[in-house]
């Protein structure tokens, strides 16, 4: 009996001495998950340091249209809400209010000021990164190798720069929270099965797709989920994802509803065979750059087609590449690593979830392939790097010489995208880039001009637009005509060098420009505005009319194309068109002086005096310091007798800076 107790008391004591030592295995490793954790949101704070420099400015590629120049993004207002969640608004062809609510906060507390925006955009992108190391140590078995630099990657890779440092991306750091948060709390869900995790999850999905439609299939990646976590495909599995699934269908149906207004191009500009090889290279690239994320371009152009319409080799070994890449591991995996397969299974798949939809199957934009589309997808290829890695580390010393590489890789990673941030500094920086990566190569004999390799058109008319705008005159030009001597496509690059032969006086190559870019779109509103505007330099007053009224038509109830068109009429001496025109005017802005001053000046010119006075006065009433208004009215009183108030108008015109004869003040005091 004795023995018994001392044997029993002996394992209590083993029992508790190994519950001890459980317990401080658990608090250390929670502790070292913590301490991880800071240490990859510091490196990523880190990395993106340059976009904090007093430099940055908003770029001329979608920052307007998503808030400089957006009315949706400068109010929070009930109207305002009630618009961005209507389907049919979209801003930019996409349709995602709560990306446009939380610019508009932004826009409410800094104006214009770009850093908050930045630090917004930074701040979401740091709590991704957190999402993706709990996402992953929950993927991983909770393991800190996988978890740990699953995380860094995300948060340092290069490729997740243009998603971070744009401001327009603003779509893509917010979706991928709700996106990520959806996922974990999928995760929780799939472990404690209970409801509310899954509504939570639906209602984070339901934040994600009105962020932006990317999401829509995160309830296929759910499926990948249960897989890999081995549960029992059921109809119960499958009807709790059926709002998921519904709900995606309908944001996919209205984004495909949105971008066929303008941003997917006609399936019959490509053939079938070369959409796959574009979608074979975009899929291959993504993968090249994920491992060495070098030349990186904020656009990567379609390829230029040669005379018999070839282009490079590598396209069309493209789809046999991926085929390859694809299958490889497969076979592998099954014939020698069973147990590895549902890794390759569910991170392959994910990545191909997430990247197919913006592989150029159906072209959205003109770019072949964009950083940004490998947000999320990257998760995916991570997943699987790190679960094969660290399975070959089978002892202390390999696990050690495996760290020691990918620290290294992650330095390499940092600097790549400390670097990158920089080129976001502003328009100059970022096309000027674009620009070195793919700039034009032209040939010239004689007066035959060959384009041997395309530029990207985007880059040197931003950058242009960029120079001019900020008073280097010269070097935009020269951007240009770069693209005039490529004979490019877009009918606003022609118009802007007719511009710039205009400011230089030049009217002749000026017309010329803009003939050039009527060819190529002869419905373009800025190329009438702007050759009007050239005709009424050159005091072609009849044709800068005839400019300015197509302008209108392009464009309606517009009001600078129809002040000028009214200012055109009058000098040509249409009076009667310009007072009809004028009363359109009048109505469209009828607290702006210029209708009521066309009106009155035309009306003075056909004697309707009284109908003249009244009009000007109208417009003296909105522009006290007008002087022309004032010295028209000085006539039109002059003209029924009414000297006195002739006089004082006149004096009123020449205080302002008109240059009134004394004759003419003498001649109404008498």
């Amino acid at each position: 009996m004795a023995k018994t107790a001392k044997s029993k008391e002996k394992k209590d004591v083993n029992k508790i001495d190994s519950e001890v030592k459980t317990s401080v295995l658990q608090t250390k490793s929670s502790r070292n998950k913590w301490l991880l954790l800071v240490a990859i949101v510091v490196l990523t704070f880190v990395a993106y340091l340059p976009g904090f420099s007093p430099e940055k400015e908003f770029t001329n590629w979608d920052d307007r249209g998503y808030v400089v120049e957006q009315p949706l993004a400068k109010s929070i207002q009930t109207d305002s809400l009630k618009i961005l969640f209507d389907p049919s608004t979209q801003v930019m062809l996409n349709y995602h209010p709560l990306t446009m609510i939380s610019l508009a906060y932004n826009y409410a507390n800094a104006g214009l000021d770009i850093q908050p925006y930045f630090k917004t955009n930074l701040l979401l992108h740091i709590l991704n990164t957190v999402l993706v190391f709990f996402v992953l140590y929950r993927l991983g078995r909770s393991s800190l190798f996988i978890a740990g630099f699953g995380a860094l990657f995300f948060g340092i890779h290069p490729m997740h720069v243009e998603s971070v440092a744009w401001i327009s991306e603003r779509k893509d750091v917010l979706y991928t929270f709700f996106f990520l948060a959806s996922l974990l709390t999928y995760l929780i869900y799939s472990e404690k099965q209970k409801m509310l995790w899954l509504v939570a999850a639906f209602t984070l999905f339901v934040a994600s797709c009105l962020s932006k439609a990317m999401a829509v299939p995160l309830p296929l990646v759910f499926f990948l989920v249960d897989y890999l976590n081995k549960r029992k495909f059921t109809i119960g599995s499958v009807l709790e994802k059926l709002p998921f699934l519904a709900l995606s269908v309908w944001i996919g149906l209205n984004a495909i509803k949105i971008q066929s207004a303008g941003a997917i191009a006609e399936y019959e500009i490509f053939t079938t065979f070369q959409r796959v090889m574009f979608a074979s290279y975009g899929f291959l690239m993504y993968w090249v750059k994920f491992f060495v994320p070098t030349n990186l371009s904020a656009f990567y152009p379609y390829p230029t087609f040669g005379e018999n319409q070839e282009i490079p080799t590598i396209f069309y070994v493209s789809p046999f590449i991926v085929l390859m890449l694809l299958l490889a591991p497969f076979v592998y995996f099954l014939k020698r690593k069973k147990e590895l397969l549902p890794i390759y299974i569910f991170g392959m798949g994910f990545f191909i979830l997430m990247i197919a939809l913006v592989l150029q199957f159906i072209s959205v934009g003109s770019a072949i392939m964009a950083d940004r589309y490998a947000y999320v997808p990257y998760i995916g290829g991570s997943f699987i790097l790190l679960f094969v890695l660290q399975s070959l580390g089978s002892n202390d010393s390999k696990k050690r010489i495996l760290t020691i590489i990918l620290g290294a890789y992650s330095v390499f990673l940092l600097a790549q995208c400390y670097n990158r941030v920089g080129v976001w500094t502003n328009s100059e920086t970022l096309w000027t880039n674009v620009i070195e990566q793919y700039p034009y190569d032209i040939e010239q004999v004689g007066n035959v001009v060959k384009v041997k390799t395309a530029g990207v058109e985007v880059a040197y008319k931003n950058r242009g637009n960029y120079f001019r705008e900020t008073g280097r005159m010269d070097l935009a030009f020269a951007d240009y005509e770069v693209l005039v001597r490529a004979r490019a496509k877009d009918a606003l690059i022609y118009s802007n060098a007719g511009n710039m032969y205009a400011l230089q006086g030049k009217f002749k190559e000026s017309i010329e420009m803009y003939k050039l870019a009527l060819e190529r779109d002869s419905t373009t509103y800025d190329v009438f505005l702007n050759r009007g505007i050239t005709f009424s330099k050159m005091k072609d007053h009849t044709r800068a009319a005839k400019d300015f009224e197509k302008a209108f038509s392009l464009k309606k109830n517009d009001v600078m194309s129809l002040i000028n068109l009214c200012a055109e009429l009058l000098n040509a001496r249409q009076y009667e068109q310009t007072i009809k025109r004028a009363n359109l005017l009048t109505k469209l802005s009828p607290n702006s002086y210029e209708g009521y001053f066309y009106r009155g000046t035309a009306n003075v010119n056909l004697k309707n005096y009284a109908s003249g006075i009244e009009d000007l006065n109208k417009a003296i009433s909105y522009k006290s310091d007008y002087s022309f208004a004032w010295f028209n009215a000085a006539v039109a009183y002059n003209a029924v007798g009414n000297k006195k108030k002739a006089l004082e108008y006149a004096l009123k015109a020449k205080s302002l800076g008109m240059d009134v004869k004394d004759e003419y003040l003498n001649s109404l005091k008498n």
